[in-house]
């Protein structure tokens, strides 16, 4: 096993050399992981880490060096909520430097630090499969509970005629930035409830449960993120109710890619285009707003055929398939046992 030193790392007091580091780093990791994803700019790597994803309520992170060069980086975050039950960790190590250690070195150091009390669950995301990853969380004894369809659309690449989308007749569209109005908030959180229905394979994820409160919830956490939270939705008008919706985000840092969010469609209601309606309106309106914005990025479960047919016709190409793995706290720990142990995993 290599010897590496190992510190928290505080994002809020980093110096620009560490964070450069982590960026260095993430690059050649990438390179390898992610050989198909443009390559970030500092800014806006800078930018997605800084970023608390929703559903999180606090992270942590930690380094491990080699003779002062950063080799590795590994990080917690607490989701609440639903999900409160689970510990989210990632693990990053330089290419060339895997299979010695850093990685499970990262992970058992993580783990002993983080607030873990009362979870029992440790769940990895975005690991590539087929990659060095999939290779070390099997050999840790997690469970790949999801595969995840990663799509991307290139929008100077795509065809504007795609998003030129008819709403069906007796519907028609509202969208917002922000806050959602308060003649539609109660059908709009009735409606979101829909994307209960959509598929997370054997994972334990489970969606919010939302109601009024909840959304203004939300709504309070982007804006205090500083995130740009877009929702189209699409209104029956015999009943003047949501039927259906999407969202999108765009973080700060990240200037150039905007995220797709959760598209739902409220069953009684499926089977006339409504998610694909949507989700073309809203390129239209980024289009016209934010012209600045060159890339979308979304996943959808590997097994929802309809919303990755959907995203296809409005040009994402899929890029790569993804997986979600869990491992159960206490049996984890037990396996990584003590440093240079008979269960030390090598990474």
């Amino acid at each position: 096993m290599m010897t590496v030193d190992i510190s928290s790392f505080d994002l809020d007091d980093a110096s620009d050399a560490d964070l450069r580091g982590q960026y260095d780093l993430a690059v050649a990791a990438f390179a390898v992981d992610r050989p198909d994803a443009p390559k970030p700019d500092y800014d806006t790597f800078v930018g997605r880490l800084r970023a608390i994803p929703p559903g999180v309520s606090r992270q942590w992170f930690w380094v491990a060096r080699r003779r002062g060069r950063m080799v590795g980086i590994g990080s917690t975050q607490l989701s609440r909520s639903e999900n409160d039950n689970s510990v989210v960790v990632d693990v990053r190590v330089l290419p060339e430097l895997r299979r010695q250690g850093i990685g499970t070195a990262l992970l058992r150091r993580a783990l002993s630090e983080s607030p873990t009390e009362g979870r029992e669950l440790v769940v990895g995301r975005g690991v590539t499969a087929g990659g060095d990853g999939e290779q070390w969380i099997r050999a840790l004894g997690f469970t790949v509970v999801q595969r995840v369809t990663l799509q991307v659309l290139r929008i100077r690449a795509a065809d504007p005629a795609l998003w030129e989308v008819p709403v069906p007749p007796g519907h028609r569209l509202e969208r917002w930035t922000g806050a959602a109005p308060d003649t539609l908030v109660e059908s709009y959180a009735r409606a979101r409830g829909a994307i209960h229905d959509a598929p997370t394979g054997d994972s334990s994820y489970r969606h919010p449960r939302w109601s009024v409160p909840r959304v203004r919830q939300a709504e309070h956490d982007a804006r205090r993120r500083g995130v740009e939270h877009r929702t189209v939705v699409v209104v029956h008008e015999a009943s003047d109710a949501v039927v259906g919706l999407t969202e999108l985000e765009i973080f700060p840092g990240m200037p150039d890619t905007a995220v797709q969010q959760d598209t739902a469609v409220v069953p009684g209601h499926r089977g006339r285009g409504l998610g694909r309606t949507v989700k073309a309106a809203m390129m239209r309106w980024l289009l016209a707003e934010r012209p600045e914005i060159g890339l979308v990025v979304t996943n959808v479960d590997a097994s929802n055929e309809h919303m990755t047919r959907v995203n296809h016709q409005l040009g994402y190409v899929t890029t790569r398939i993804m997986l979600t793995a869990e491992a159960a706290l206490g049996a984890l720990e037990s396996r990584l046992g003590a440093p240079g142990g008979e269960h030390d995993i090598r990474r």
